[in-house]
Order: structure tokens, then sequence, then C-alpha cells
């Protein structure tokens, strides 16, 4: 999925329509389940955008390679530092993951973000 770069990319945030459905690939605790639909794919791969769901449980992130910006649209969860600083997100919350960033989720219920992911190689 590419875009024309002289047109604007809408992002829906309504019901996910056709969205991938996946796991958590570093779980901590319970039956997570995530469910996401790219709305746009530029710089041959390296540029993504859309939106992510999450149901409830822990896992671990890394952003090895990667940089994300996250803005929470419904839902709330808690972004733990490996240092264990707690970031509590609920809803019009923006964020930046920067490269490298090996903190963990908590999610008790339901959390869905917009995020802009750049691949750094």
């Amino acid at each position: 999925m590419s875009h024309n770069a002289s047109r604007l990319v809408r992002i829906g945030t309504g019901p996910l329509a056709d969205p991938e459905i996946g796991k958590p690939r570093r779980p901590i605790e319970g039956n997570t389940e995530f469910r996401s639909v790219n709305a746009f794919e530029g710089n041959e791969g390296r540029v993504l955008s859309g939106v992510w769901e999450s149901s409830a449980g822990k896992f671990r992130s890394d952003t090895t390679g990667y940089i994300e910006f996250g803005y929470i649209l419904e839902g709330q969860a808690r972004i733990v530092d490996p240092d264990g600083t707690v970031h509590e997100l609920r809803p019009g919350d923006p964020f930046i993951m920067p490269e490298g960033y090996k903190g963990h989720w908590e999610v008790d219920e339901f959390v869905k973000k917009i995020y802009f992911i750049t691949h750094l190689a």
C-alpha cells in the first residue's frame, strides 16, 4: 500500500474494517489480541500509519530500528518504562516511543490508538 503524494490521506478511526489480527511477540500476562489497519505506507515501506487496538493484557515493547508516535483514541493503558516509571494514557494523550524503547504495556480492558512509525533503516 503506497499513496499518491499529492493527496491527503484520511485515517478512519471508527470500527476497524478488515483488520489484521495479531498477538504480542513478547507477552507477559493475559491472552491479548491486537487488531490493526494500516492507512498509509510511504518512503518505500519505511513509514507506516494507521489504527491499532489491543484487548486486555501485559506485553513488552521493543522499538529497536524504529520510532513511533501514538495518540490514544479510546480506552486507556499504562506504558511502564524500564526504570518503573508509569505513564497513564487516556483518550487525547499523544506519546513518542524513541528508537530502542523497551518498556511494557499494561491494558486493563481495551485501548485504541493512531500510530505513525518511521523505520530507521
